[in-house]
């Protein structure tokens, strides 16, 4: 049995290597790519997935509000956002927003499997780097 992923971005390389990464990992699959605008305002997907990747590639506070309406609109999935910014503060929203870990997006393949592993049972994930947030409360 496959495991879903729905991919959140807006189609850039690092978008583009995050797909090609899942479907080399025995047992997940790609079920969708969007934005994360569209994801939220009601795009249609056969099935609901397990995960959601969510590629942040502007990590500002106006985010909280997107990263929480995609939990909302994807609640029995685990949410895992990506960037390659790296502002401790705004991780740390994000995860308070409802993301379920948060990965750099410049990483080893082996972090993003760890990543999805790690989420998908009901873990928390930080990139190595930012793993001293955890327990932290955001300002």
């Amino acid at each position: 049995m496959s495991h879903g992923i729905l991919l959140l971005g807006d189609g850039s390389d690092a978008g583009r290597c995050l797909k090609l990464l899942i479907e080399a990992l025995p047992g997940w699959c790609v079920i969708g790519e969007m934005t994360c605008e569209n994801a939220v305002a009601g795009s249609p997907l056969r099935s609901t997935p397990d995960v959601v990747i969510a590629e942040l590639n502007q990590l500002d506070a106006s985010m909280m509000p997107l990263i929480s309406a995609i939990r909302d609109k994807f609640g029995g999935s685990k949410l895992l956002a990506v960037s390659d910014q790296q502002d401790s503060r705004l991780v740390l929203r994000i995860i308070h927003a409802g993301a379920n870990g948060f990965m750099i997006t410049d990483r080893a393949p082996e972090e993003l499997a760890a990543a999805i592993r790690t989420i998908a049972a009901g873990g928390m994930f930080l990139s190595p780097g930012i793993a001293g947030l955890e327990g932290r409360h955001p300002r």
